[in-house]
């Protein structure tokens, strides 16, 4: 059964780049190419070069893309936490189903890893990684504020950088070995947040 060419502007966008996440996924962005995408999206060879004519230009949308997806699971994890608590349980728990989430299906987090390092060599590309980036920190930081913990920026930068670690090192252990990895060391980590000290 042939699956239906999405209709209009915006939704040939994202069709295009939700197949960029398993293109990449598969392939690094090496891989990228407008010609692989257009076979990947299951479109008419050209139809990437319509929306998004030069590479960086893909790169910037797929970057936000991305971002957005990710952001998104995120919002989502940090809505449900409870408010007014000093148990860690529901933030450890939430934290490593979410991971869970990307790692099960790691195209989404191997292509915002590619993303970063190549938005080092690319200067263009750093606006949007930088505003994913602040974005990720903030909605963090709002979590940790509300817990009435001092120094939330620094906090929500640590966890973030720690949490995408933890994520990425994941990927290399064996499939049935992942699960038990994340929960233990998201609660290590969770934990010692919780027990630091400020001034």
């Amino acid at each position: 059964m042939t699956t239906p060419r999405p209709e209009g502007t915006l939704a040939r966008q994202t069709h295009l780049l939700d197949a960029a996440i398993g293109v990449v996924g598969e392939s690094g962005l090496r891989g990228l190419t407008h010609r692989a995408l257009d076979r990947a999206a299951g479109l008419p060879e050209g139809s990437c070069s319509v929306y998004y004519r030069t590479r960086l230009a893909l790169l910037t949308a797929l970057t936000d893309h991305v971002a957005g997806r990710m952001m998104h699971d995120v919002q989502q994890l940090t809505d449900s936490l409870p408010v007014g608590t000093d148990d860690p349980t529901c933030a450890i728990d939430g934290t490593t189903q979410l991971l869970l989430g990307w790692v099960r299906d790691p195209a989404l987090l191997l292509t915002i890893s590619e993303l970063s390092l190549e938005a080092v060599r690319t200067p263009s590309l750093q606006d949007s990684m930088r505003a994913w980036r602040r974005g990720l920190v903030d909605l963090v930081g709002s979590v940790v504020e509300r817990e009435h913990k001092g120094a939330s920026h620094q906090r929500a930068q640590t966890v973030v950088a720690a949490l995408e670690g933890v994520a990425i090192g994941s990927l290399s252990l064996p499939a049935d070995e992942r699960e038990a990895y994340l929960a233990s060391t998201v609660s290590l980590l969770v934990k010692a947040m919780s027990d630091l000290e400020t001034d």
